[in-house]
């Protein structure tokens, strides 16, 4: 079933080659290895043969079957130079947006500077425009698929911007000539996250080309984190016995938001259940709750680890010969994916999320003379403990109020992506064999977004403004909003108030009428490119043959927008605002290219590329590469190059992308005698020193944490990242049947682009010497009336330099049925240094593991009977490989094992045109290390992992069957 896989991986390293079809394709001087194909160049057909100079991984369509895949992102995944971007288990966020979505990141040098390909030619971006850009890989159905070349380190003169981290190419089927129904399914053994797929593939031949279509469906079901221990519950790690190191994991014993509703005045806490109070209670329950009248409210229970989704598929092609010269081809592909994200219901805080008061309103509600609280157990224990706090005031402005609005929905998000593109050329070749090639591609993505579960504060404000009906019962106080469908709600739990006694309490039907609104945005991505090439020979000879080459002319232009609904671009309801996104860009380059033979043991190429930016303005790049075969088992190949990415339309002109984020306020804790420039600034912040001043410390409670947000922006002043990267190493070949190659490879990226994290940008502007410390950060941070930051703004800038570099290994080994190919990673170096010269180290994080290696092995029983088998490897990682995050974590706790993946299968021929297939994915049953929360690495949502390392499924079993006809 896979002998071609890892044999075409190392033969793709190691052969001499002809570069056909607009990739350079290799063909083996040896005639026992079959002839394939690769990515990495632009001449075409009719060039005399030389060898890659770039190591290139292909992997063929045998192995989406061997491991059950239905999205190309679960079988790259697994190659050890290829980290996910986004996956089905790590965008299970509350905006939604990026759901459904699987992205590829090379080197873990990021999505957008992985350049994705199809037969050659660019694909449009899945991801929001207000969020990113990346291809989805998702919206690539792996039923057209022949094979994936992935190719890295710097290709820019070869395919323009963004190929920083290097090319993977997506090579789909062409000349299929007959039926194929193709039909498999998936469970785990633990329940949850089944997967179907079901596909029909047709196509003929005549007289002058071939046409084929496909369709198909698949479906990724869900996975609750309830579903999973590991996953139950939030976990925050504590130190417990006081020496100063983080060591034991505890059940996360917040945020403060009960189901009817809890009061907090500073350091006084006063629980509400109706009309009685109590203090906090940590019992666990069996449904990984805690027990008693508490504040604890468990938000992973009600998360998603996997979110689900469904995709269908057409896709078709065309070729066809007009005569003997002149050659024409289409390709169309549409993908529809309906997905959806889950999480617990929204928190209110009515203080702060409706009255605005930490950003300086007023409730208008006096506690002492309100219906709300008249009469009221709740009115007895607030008033006293405010009248010893002193001030006079009986507001409800001095007491936060917290609550889960548990009478709506869950917050949700439902998408529904399309992706439509048609690739076309038109190649002319003349008599000497010489190629004049032209394409043209347009691609759109849009996406439809409808989210659940939120309200409109505005209406909210107006249903907390009630007065007496005089009937005995009580009325939203404006006219206007009672013939709107206003009535009073009471979101603070007292049934035993004047309102609570006349039936008011929580949100009727009516209210979640009036209050409940569903949000979302609409979004749309285009890509328009044209390409014209000639490509052929040189009339001249150098050494053993002619030199071939390419020259080339492109046009690329992008275009993004974003809409999201007015209730969010106005801020009133309660998710985080977000902001319309509308740009665009394009380009003209130019780009050439020669490969020579310059002796029998000596082959060069030079490849080099200039362009014109609307974004950027010009940019050029070069590539050199060298491959040297001083005899037939020993080869040495290098390259040298350039590499520019320029700004996408996110990196320009996102126009707000707002996520919930906290734990970076660098001043909780803080008192008087604190010191360091970090103290003596937070208290130069009027509102931490009167805090301080009165409560004897600035410590955050409640979900004073929780409130704190990260807004990401778009920079229209940005210019292009610029890097330089090569590779050198050796091919051997001692036997027909063994190969070996090693490669060095190094990557320096000058101006990359990023958006500052929040932690950062509050430990800069805090650590600096108190006469040049900003309390605002540049305008970049905002604090509430009483101190708590609540938002960090991150405009994208060209930051920092990245460095990374390591070794690949490639070994392939076959002996008569037998097979056997190993591919391995070893990461020396990947760190980042800021514009400040602050240098970061990522090597041993969870991402960035020093060894990662993928083993294959497949044996041909007989003649009906295959048998295959594939293990991955991630060395031991870190969650902090400096330790100095908030509070040291302690050894136990820090580390994270490592981890051994199984996956096996048999497929077995029953006829000629008939053939059926079974295995099992992580047949170990391997858990993943728990990341808690607040610890460098973090976790995603739902899964108190990193599920880009780690499988959070558990063993599962698969079955098909092909049937050709």
């Amino acid at each position: 079933m896979n002998n071609g896989y890892f044999k075409k991986k190392l033969v793709a390293a190691l052969v001499t080659s002809t570069f056909t079809s607009g990739i350079a394709a290799q063909e083996s001087s040896d005639e026992a290895m079959e002839r394939i194909s690769v990515t990495g160049s632009n001449i075409q057909k009719g060039s005399t043969n030389f060898s890659s100079s770039s190591p290139v991984i292909e992997i063929g369509d045998e192995i989406f079957e061997g491991i059950a895949a239905i999205s190309v992102g679960n079988t790259l995944s697994r190659v050890p130079s290829i980290t996910s971007g986004t996956n089905d288990a790590s965008n299970n966020q509350d905006g939604g947006g990026s759901s459904g979505i699987s992205t590829a990141s090379l080197r873990n040098l990021g999505v957008s500077r992985t350049l994705v390909l199809v037969n050659g030619r660019r694909y449009v971006s899945g991801v929001s425009a207000g969020e990113g850009y990346g291809v989805d890989l998702n919206s690539i159905p792996t039923a057209i698929i022949e094979r994936v070349d992935v190719l890295t380190g710097g290709q820019s003169a070869i395919y323009g911007s963004d190929a920083i981290a290097g090319v993977i190419n997506i090579i789909t089927k062409k000349n299929f000539e007959g039926a194929e129904l193709n039909a498999y399914g998936a469970d785990s053994e633990a329940g949850g996250a089944a997967r179907q797929n079901i596909d029909f593939t047709y196509g003929v031949n005549f007289d002058k080309g071939n046409a084929w279509v496909s369709a198909g469906i698949a479906n990724q079901d869900g996975l609750k984190a309830k579903d999973r221990d590991f996953s139950r519950n939030s976990i925050n790690v504590l130190d417990d016995d006081g020496d100063g190191l983080r060591e034991t994991l505890h059940v996360r014993n917040g945020p403060m938001h009960v189901d009817e509703g809890a009061f907090l005045f500073n350091d006084v806490s006063i629980f509400g259940n109706g009309d009685q109070f109590s203090q906090f209670a940590p019992e666990i329950t069996s449904d990984g709750q805690l027990a008693g009248e508490s504040d604890f409210y468990n938000q992973t229970f009600y998360r998603r680890a996997i979110t689900p989704y469904k995709r269908y598929f057409i896709a078709s092609g065309l070729s066809y010969d007009i005569n003997d010269s002149l050659f024409a081809g289409v390709e169309i592909n549409y993908a529809e994916t309906n997905s959806s994200t889950y999480i617990e219901t929204a928190p209110l805080s009515v203080v702060n999320d409706v009255f605005r008061v930490n950003r300086g309103g007023t409730t208008g509600i006096d506690i002492a003379d309100s219906p709300f609280f008249n009469g009221s157990s709740a009115q007895n224990q607030l008033l006293p403990a405010l009248q010893a706090a002193g001030n006079g005031s009986t507001s409800l402005d001095r007491v936060n109020t917290f609550r889960r609005l548990y009478e709506f929905d869950n917050l949700g998000a439902d998408n529904r992506r399309t992706t439509f593109r048609i690739a076309g050329n038109l190649d002319y070749e003349f008599e000497n064999n010489m190629l004049w090639s032209t394409s043209a591609v347009y691609g759109q993505t849009t996406q439809v977004q409808k989210n659940s579960g939120d309200v409109n504060l505005v209406a909210m404000r107006f249903a907390l403004d009630v007065e007496a009906d005089g009937n005995g019962g009580f009325q939203c106080a404006d006219a206007i909003a009672r013939m709107q469908g206003c009535v009073p709600v009471n979101p603070f739990g007292t049934v035993d108030s004047e309102l609570g006694q006349s039936g008011i309490t929580g949100f009727s039907e009516d209210a979640v009428d009036y209050i409940g609104i569903d949000t979302g945005q609409n979004g749309e991505i285009k890509q328009y490119v044209l390409k014209t090439v000639l490509s052929g020979e040189l009339p001249f000879t150098l050494g053993d043959g002619y030199p071939g080459f390419a020259a080339g002319i492109e046009y690329r232009r992008e275009e993004g927008a974003e809409t999201p609904d007015a209730f969010r671009q106005a801020g009133i309801s309660r998710r985080l605002q977000v902001f319309p996104t509308d740009g665009s860009f394009y380009s003209y380059e130019a780009f050439g290219e020669v490969a020579a033979p310059v002796a029998d043991w000596l082959s060069l190429s030079l490849a080099a590329r200039i362009g014109d930016y609307s974004s950027v303005g010009g940019i050029s790049t070069y590539r050199l590469g060298i491959d040297a075969p001083f005899t037939d088992t020993f080869r040495v190949r290098a390259s040298l190059s350039s590499a520019v990415r320029a700004p996408n339309v996110s990196d320009l002109y996102a126009s707000g992308s707002a996520v919930a984020t906290g734990g970076h306020d660098v001043c909780d804790g803080i008192d008087n005698t604190s010191t360091g420039n970090v103290a003596d600034n937070c208290r130069s912040i009027d509102a931490i020193a009167s805090r301080i001043d009165t409560l004897g410390s600035f410590t955050l409670v409640g979900s004073e944490s929780q409130n704190e947000r990260l807004l990401s922006m778009g920079n229209t002043e940005l210019e292009e990242e610029k890097a330089d990267t090569y590779t050198v190493g050796f091919v051997f070949t001692p036997l027909n049947n063994f190969s070996v190659s090693i490669d060095y490879y190094s990557i320096e990226i000058e101006d990359a682009i990023l958006n500052v994290g929040a932690g950062d940008i509050i430990s800069r502007c805090y650590e600096v010497s108190p006469d040049q410390f900003d309390p605002t950060c540049g305008g970049t941070v905002e604090r509430a009336v009483d101190g708590p930051i609540l938002q960090i703004t991150s405009k994208a800038i060209n930051e920092s330099e990245v460095r990374t570099s390591g070794i690949d290994l490639e070994m392939y080994y076959e002996y008569e049925s037998f097979n056997i190919g190993l591919s391995g990673n070893y990461l020396s170096e990947y760190e980042t240094e800021s514009k400040d010269g602050v240098i970061r180290d990522y090597v041993g994080e969870v991402l960035y593991p020093e060894y990662r290696v993928a083993l294959n092995a497949n044996l041909n029983v007989s003649e009906s009977l295959d048998l295959f088998a594939q293990l991955t490897y991630r060395s031991e990682t870190e969650n902090d490989v400096d330790n100095n995050v908030n509070q040291t974590l302690s050894e136990d706790i820090n580390t994270l094992d490592s981890v051994v993946y199984l996956d096996l299968s048999a497929t077995y021929q029953l006829a000629d045109n008939f053939r059926i297939y079974a295995g099992s994915n992580n047949v170990l049953d391997q858990e993943p290390d728990i990341i808690p929360r607040l610890t460098r690495t973090g976790s995603a949502p739902g899964t108190n992992t990193e599920p880009r390392a780690y499988d959070i499924i558990g063993r599962q079993f698969f079955a098909g069957l092909t049937y050709k006809f």
